[in-house]
């Protein structure tokens, strides 16, 4: 198996940096006004130059987790800091929140009116921390301020700034507290285990206990406050494979890091079920979302906002899905996932890849047909496909290696 191993590990590298960031690298930085362009059409046209600041904070996320774990490569290094001087500089509002939406010269349009900025910038924060070695005080006490708000407002109940989701007094939202673990996992390596403990342990119980639901084998995107299921509406049935699987390979990840066979165990559980309800056995790759009771499934929120078909194979969903199979094969040791995770691989390979122009095409058709062949838009960036190649080459790796 290691001569298997080490090719997809080759492979992912090779993938990473000679298919999808040179595309990246050649573009996004504004060297006029800072920061980051990320919206561009297949060939790599500019079509938006605003910048949307929690893809402000993903982009610098991709170059310092290239830095730490790919190869510690200056400009990938530089690139990073290119994009924390314009975040630190231009978009955060104080007190631990940032604004949403700068126009490129870096003047706020849309203020702080959602938390998914405030995660995802901290997540490259602490990655870039990290890749400094935690030596820019100033940046040390952003990262302790923001990570404190958002620990603060994911208690709150009455905290209404959460676009894209719409706030309810009924429902909690799964995409939330999956995001909040990703940062609080990156937080924990520049913060320190008992500074993140609390939050991570929140959202782990209201990921696999309370959005993952045993009697429906799904996880729902909202729950009840008060831990229940609500089937009598499109948006209570909704489920989201992409997250599933998503939010499947933090939790496995986490579960390594606690070495917690518990955790583990119950994110291989629910991987199943995920790739259960979200393959399409007939095409390949995953569905975009599906109904909790196997009705027809209805948009909500984001894929209402982008007119995403359920049976769409979208970007970062399959992106996702290739990660979290392979972590839970390297964690449970099931050759099924090892199955699975070759014809995920194969269905990306084949349909998502631009052999023209690089990168992943945004969007498919059900038999793989390009339906949006843009490279970044005001949704996408080099983020969840970068991450979750990172974390392939990673776990390969290392299976390789155990196999010495």
């Amino acid at each position: 198996m290691k001569k298997e191993f080490l090719f997809f590990a080759d492979y992912y590298r090779d993938h990473i940096t000679n298919d999808i960031m040179p595309f990246w690298d050649s573009r996004c930085l504004d060297l006029e006004y800072g920061g980051y362009l990320t919206c561009f059409d297949r060939e790599g046209n500019l079509t938006d130059d605003n910048k949307y600041i929690w893809f402000q904070g993903r982009q610098l996320y991709v170059y310092a987790l290239l830095y730490n774990n790919i190869e510690r490569r200056s400009e990938w290094l530089t690139y990073a800091e290119h994009g924390y001087k314009f975040l630190i500089n231009k978009a955060y509002a104080g007190n631990g929140r940032w604004n949403y939406k700068l126009n490129r010269q870096g003047d706020v349009l849309v203020g702080t009116n959602s938390i998914f900025s405030d995660f995802h910038v901290l997540h490259g924060l602490a990655e870039y921390m990290k890749a400094i070695d935690c030596k820019d005080e100033r940046g040390m006490q952003i990262v302790r301020e923001s990570y404190d708000t958002m620990e603060k407002n994911m208690y709150d109940s009455e905290f209404k700034d959460i676009y894209e989701n719409t706030w309810s007094p009924i429902y909690i939202w799964h995409d939330m507290y999956l995001t909040c673990l990703a940062t609080a996992e990156a937080c924990t390596d520049v913060l320190g285990a008992q500074r993140t403990k609390k939050l991570i342990g929140e959202c782990l119980d209201k990921i696999l206990y309370w959005f993952a639901q045993d009697d429906y084998k799904v996880i729902f995107e909202c729950v009840t406050r008060d831990r229940k299921v609500d089937v009598t509406t499109p948006k209570g049935r909704f489920v989201n494979p992409g997250h599933m699987l998503e939010s499947m390979w933090f939790c496995l990840h986490e579960g390594k890091r606690r070495n917690d066979r518990r955790i583990i165990d119950r994110a291989i559980e629910i991987t199943r079920w995920g790739n259960r309800v979200g393959e399409d056995r007939e095409h390949g790759g995953l569905f975009s979302y599906v109904d909790a009771v196997g009705l027809e499934p209805e948009p909500i929120d984001w894929f209402k906002e982008t007119n995403s078909m359920w049976d769409e194979k979208v970007w970062w969903s399959n992106a996702e899905a290739l990660c979290c199979y392979a972590y839970a094969f390297s964690l449970g040791g099931d050759r099924e996932f090892y199955e699975i995770f070759k014809r995920q691989h194969e269905f990306c390979r084949t349909y998502f890849y631009d052999d023209q122009y690089g990168e992943w095409f945004e969007r498919l058709e059900r038999d793989g047909t390009v339906k949006n062949s843009s490279k970044g838009t005001p949704w996408k960036c080099a983020f969840h496909l970068v991450r979750a190649l990172v974390m392939i080459e990673g776990v390969f790796r290392e299976l390789a290696g155990n196999e010495s």
